[in-house]
């Protein structure tokens, strides 16, 4: 009798196992594209309509002053100081732009170039390495704005 029990618990933890790494059903695998950059490879998945690059670690310099801008997805947007502003490229992943002679308003503005809900752009100011301001949306086409005085 004790056998019979044992046999059925085997069985159901080997269906549990399987429910649970979803072997009972075919996924679609992601295609991996690797580029190899400077002494190490990043790896971008595409699944579907969308792509997905993996981020690196942004050092903030302890001089200076800088905006960063953090979004898994596409972005644009502006950035400068007293009004004169400075359109980069769209971008995605994380970026630092670097404010020269920055004394005065400093202002950045960045949007989400897609409808994502899952994931927040953030725009953050550094000066000499400390985080002064920061904003985040998570919104469709979300907007995250700042202003500072430098």
């Amino acid at each position: 009798m004790i056998r019979k029990w044992i046999v059925v618990l085997v069985v159901l933890s080997l269906v549990g196992i399987a429910l649970i790494s979803g072997c009972t059903s075919q996924q679609s695998t992601p295609q991996v594209t690797t580029k190899p950059t400077g002494s190490s490879a990043q790896q971008t998945q595409v699944s579907g309509n969308l792509t997905v690059k993996p981020t690196t670690q942004v050092t903030i310099p302890v001089t200076g002053v800088f905006v960063k801008v953090s979004y898994l997805g596409g972005f644009s947007g502006t950035y400068g100081v007293n009004n004169v502003m400075i359109k980069p490229t769209p971008n995605s992943g994380v970026k630092l732009y670097e404010i020269t002679n920055a004394t005065g308003n400093v202002s950045a503005t960045f949007k989400k170039d897609d409808g994502s809900t899952k994931h927040e752009i953030t725009v953050e100011l550094f000066q000499n390495g400390k985080s002064l301001v920061s904003a985040k949306n998570s919104t469709p086409y979300g907007i995250a704005s700042i202003t500072y005085k430098i």
